[in-house]
């Protein structure tokens, strides 16, 4: 490289999940290995939902979409941000 620093853009999503499901959520993203990272937002004790960040590379953006479409399919799963995120900034993506 020659020094310059490639801009990366990711995917970035935050679903809620109810929180039984939350543990096969985080089976399916572990099973899907290199698919995207995750991590599960603050919460207070009680709380019957967990929220979940998720970022991977803009080229599997589809197939992030389909494991989050078949999880839907399975139980109640919002997703409360869809967005592109590039050098720290965020723009909402068109879907």
């Amino acid at each position: 490289m020659n020094g310059q620093k490639k801009d990366l853009d990711l995917i970035h999503i935050i679903i809620r999940v109810p929180k039984a499901q939350s543990s096969f959520v985080y089976f399916m993203f572990e099973s899907h290995e290199g698919l995207c990272f995750y991590s599960t937002l603050d919460y207070e004790k009680g709380q019957l939902f967990r929220d979940i960040d998720l970022k991977g590379s803009l080229e599997f953006q589809d197939d992030i979409d389909h494991v989050l479409k078949k999880l839907g399919e399975q139980f109640p799963l919002e997703i409360l941000t869809k967005e592109m995120i590039k050098d720290g900034t965020s723009n909402p993506l068109l879907t």
